[in-house]
This record gives structure tokens, sequence and C-alpha cells, in this order.
């Protein structure tokens, strides 16, 4: 049976009640620049004081991971998350910056049964 088929009662008025929901999230990468021989012995200590994934990593690993790099990303968090990550990154002298984008997730759920119904692709 094809997905189509599958489910047609979402669309074809045969199981009332299906409504589509969005949820429209703020998210922003937050990124750290370096200079063209990559990151200081400063920057990297800064780094390590804002950065959970680095701090509990030995020096000598992040010092090899980040040799050379000209930017490095802290990852893609909740716009409130980044913004304060930013201000952190900021006081400690880094160079930084977002790159804000909005994801938006659709759910289907029926009104009359409360179902919800989750399509992953």
């Amino acid at each position: 049976m094809s997905a189509n088929a599958e489910y047609s009662h979402l669309w074809d008025g045969t199981e009332p009640g299906w409504v589509v929901l969005e949820h429209t999230r703020d998210e922003a990468e937050v990124l750290v620049t370096f200079g063209v021989d990559g990151p200081t012995l400063a920057e990297i200590k800064a780094l390590r004081s804002v950065s959970v994934a680095l701090k509990i990593l030995p020096a000598a690993d992040v010092f090899k991971q980040l040799r050379g790099l000209r930017s490095f990303s802290l990852g893609v968090h909740e716009s409130r998350v980044a913004r304060k990550l930013l201000l952190d990154c900021q006081l400690m002298g880094l160079k930084v910056s977002d790159l804000p984008a909005q994801v938006v997730h659709r759910s289907l759920i029926n009104t009359l049964t409360k179902r919800f119904l989750l399509i992953e692709g």
C-alpha cells in the first residue's frame, strides 16, 4: 500500500477532525572566528570556558581539533540560548557572530480524537 493510500483518511474526509498545526522555532548557529593562523592560546582557553563539549576534552585534543581553523561552530541553538552564548563569548573576548534561521515544524492532530501523527521523512 502506498503512503498516499495509507494516509488518505487525513485529507479525504473519511476520518474528520484532522488539522495541520505549524510551529515556528527561531534558532541560530553561533560561530567563533579566528585570525589567519587559527585560534590563539587565549582564544582556545576562552572557547573551553563557554563550550561544554570542549571543556570535557583533554586540552591536547582541543588544540589538535582547533589548530589552523579560521572559525569554529558552537552549534545551532534556540535563539534565546544562542543570544546568551553569543554574549558569553563576547565577554570572553572572542570574535563571534550568529547565523539566525527559522525552522518550521508541522504536526498533524485530530481535534476530535486528540490523536497526534508524527511523520518523519
